[in-house]
């Protein structure tokens, strides 16, 4: 019971002190309802000798130092070795290939993996609005119509 009795006494003392320090390092004045003339007539903000607290309160932020000037240095910039031109091989010259004639047919009974033409041939579903024959052949579908070239 004494044990228990001591122990809670230290307790209290402690958060006693606790207090008291919260209550030390608590400012007296708002600094945020203050106008902008007050606070620049306050001190500037600095340690008390232990380091632990304020040396005074109120007070207000250190000014930003003026940033350092820059020293001039000189650029030095290398130069990038020439590397030697790839030599290439001429192209062949291109062929006209002659127009192969386009046969628009219309699309009967479509499912959802293609459609048949009236000829009874496949046609497969591929990307977008393509579909692929038997043959290899591509096709556009365009509503019903079928455009093979």
């Amino acid at each position: 019971m004494q044990r228990s009795l001591a122990y809670c006494r230290s307790a209290a003392s402690g958060l006693t002190a606790l207090l008291a320090v919260a209550a030390a390092a608590a400012p007296s004045v708002d600094t945020s309802k203050m106008s902008l003339q007050d606070y620049a007539h306050l001190p500037v903000c600095s340690l008390s000798a232990d380091g632990q607290h304020l040396a005074v309160e109120p007070c207000r932020t250190a000014p930003a130092k003026n940033p350092m000037p820059r020293r001039p240095v000189p650029q030095i910039v290398q130069r990038q070795p020439s590397l030697p031109v790839p030599r290439t091989a001429p192209m062949p010259a291109v062929r006209k290939l002659s127009p192969s004639p386009s046969v628009i047919t219309p699309a009967v009974n479509c499912d959802a993996g293609g459609c048949y033409d009236l000829n009874g041939v496949r046609h497969n579903n591929a990307a977008g609005n393509s579909s692929i024959t038997p043959a290899g052949k591509l096709c556009i579908r365009n509503g019903v119509w079928l455009q093979c070239q």
